[in-house]
């Protein structure tokens, strides 16, 4: 008798799990029993997510639990979930395919008319970001030069844009030929990541510079307490628009937007030593008029005009530039001569120029009047790859007699020789008596006008830094011109 029994209960229970197992793969369809509602499927990296909303039991039937099930062409894969879940991740699919996926309820024997939904498991999309170190520039004889590059998704290539003066042999630059060398860095879309900004940086090949004898004759490091003002001695402010004695020149000849304070100009007191020209828009609280209406911007401006000038030579400054599209920075000289010889005629160096709405691009420029009696200009940038109002930069000028060559980072802009102008004498050089020129350095931020262009009216301010100024001889060709 307990030998039947046994047999009696084992039956039973083979019974009972042989009715769980064809619920799963082969359970008889209930249309009576409610569908599955509010299904939705998310695809992630070889993944996709379900969701739906839990289905409540009735009197005749009672919700035991879900059958999902994931088709792919012949491929095919059956789950089975509680009753309290409201969702399920399938794992291991295939990227970019597309799966349908039926959700059925399960009441005993019987499963619901199932919903369905088909959705794509892709790779994530995750932000990738990108880091290329700046080369520096290269004489065309030196060795290959090693790159820094990484990025998030670990998978950085760097090309050269410019094969015929630079190439790439694993990782490292290597020179060519004399010129400006373009390379890029690109991260493609992999492992989970998107694609990443490219990102250029540009280096000069040049043969090494001739070895020339500096003497420096006179320099300001700027150096003084925080707050206080340049030198009085080397400086002089100048102030307004521009418009009225002794200027006489409203908008300084540019159209520009900005009125000149000498508080403007200040000592940061830093242990290195800097010179901030500071530019803000004009509140409702300053009552500044210029000559268009109410000044829109508050700026400074500094010269050594009738305190010191100079003639040929080296002239270096270490400068970071002013952000801000309209923003217009400039370390520049004009002729010492410029009250009685006008400009252009007195002649004008601008070492630096710079436009707030490009960046990465200095201008070297020099204006004089032609042989016609008109105004004529000549110069060049250079696309260094870089914000320069992120760091400090040096933009120096190498000044001879008949010759004339800007240089930012000892990097070639912009060279000039007198031969390629219409003039016997430019004002440069000596002139037809034989007397050599004298300039004056200038620096100042303004804002608009004609070469800095429309002002971002988002923008309140911006600054010129300037940690020194340095003046050589070189080769014995230079000299400072008290005043």
């Amino acid at each position: 008798m307990r030998i039947h029994l046994r047999l009696i209960t084992v039956a039973a229970l083979c019974v009972g799990f042989l009715g769980i197992t064809s619920v799963t793969n082969a359970a008889t369809v209930k249309s009576s029993i409610s569908k599955v509602k509010s299904i939705s499927a998310v695809g992630s990296d070889k993944a996709v997510t379900l969701k739906w909303a839990k289905l409540a039991s009735s009197t005749k039937f009672r919700i035991s639990g879900y059958q999902i099930t994931a088709t792919k062409g012949s491929w095919k894969s059956v789950k089975t979930v509680s009753a309290s879940a409201t969702s399920h991740k399938f794992t291991g699919l295939t990227n970019n395919s597309s799966y349908r996926f039926l959700v059925s309820a399960i009441s005993g024997k019987f499963v619901s008319p199932a919903s369905s939904v088909t959705a794509t498991p892709k790779a994530s999309t995750k932000a990738n970001s990108l880091s290329f170190g700046q080369p520096t520039d290269m004489y065309l004889s030196d060795d290959d030069q090693v790159l820094y590059a990484i990025s998030s998704s670990a998978n950085v290539v760097v090309t050269s844009l410019t094969p015929a003066t630079c190439s790439i042999i694993d990782m490292k630059v290597h020179p060519i030929a004399l010129g400006d060398c373009v390379l890029r860095a690109t991260s493609p879309a992999g492992g989970g990541f998107l694609a990443a900004t490219p990102i250029d940086r540009l280096i000069t090949i040049a043969n090494p510079i001739p070895q020339v004898e500096k003497k420096l004759l006179w320099a300001d490091e700027f150096n003084g307490s925080a707050g206080t003002q340049p030198d009085s001695s080397k400086w002089t402010a100048d102030t307004t628009d521009g418009c009225g004695p002794p200027y006489n020149n409203c908008g300084w000849g540019n159209s520009e937007r900005q009125y000149y304070l000498a508080s403007k100009n200040a000592h940061d007191g830093s242990a290195q030593g800097n010179l901030n020209i500071s530019a803000t828009r004009q509140t409702s609280s300053t009552n500044y008029n210029c000559y268009f209406g109410k000044c829109e911007w508050l700026s400074g401006k500094i010269t050594t005009y009738n305190k010191v000038g100079f003639t040929y030579g080296y002239l270096e400054s270490r400068i970071k530039l002013s952000p801000g599209t309209g923003a217009w920075p400039a370390f520049w000289m004009l002729g010492n001569n410029i009250a009685t010889v006008p400009w252009p005629a007195c002649g004008e160096l601008d070492i630096m120029e710079f436009k707030g709405h490009s960046p990465q691009i200095t201008y070297g420029t020099v204006h004089y009047r032609n042989s016609g009696g008109s105004h004529s200009y000549k110069g060049a940038t250079k696309n260094v790859g870089v914000d320069l109002t992120q760091d400090y930069h040096r933009y120096g000028m190498m000044w001879k007699p008949d010759e004339i060559s800007f240089y930012i980072d000892d990097a070639l802009v912009y060279t000039i020789q007198k031969s390629e102008t219409d003039l016997a004498n430019w004002p440069f050089g000596k002139n037809a008596q034989g007397a050599d020129p004298s300039f004056y350095i200038i620096f100042n931020l303004a804002m608009g006008g004609h070469f800095g262009g429309a002002i971002d009216p988002t923008l309140n301010s911006s600054a010129l830094n300037v940690d020194w100024v340095r003046y050589y001889s070189v080769d014995g060709l230079g000299k400072v011109n008290p005043r």
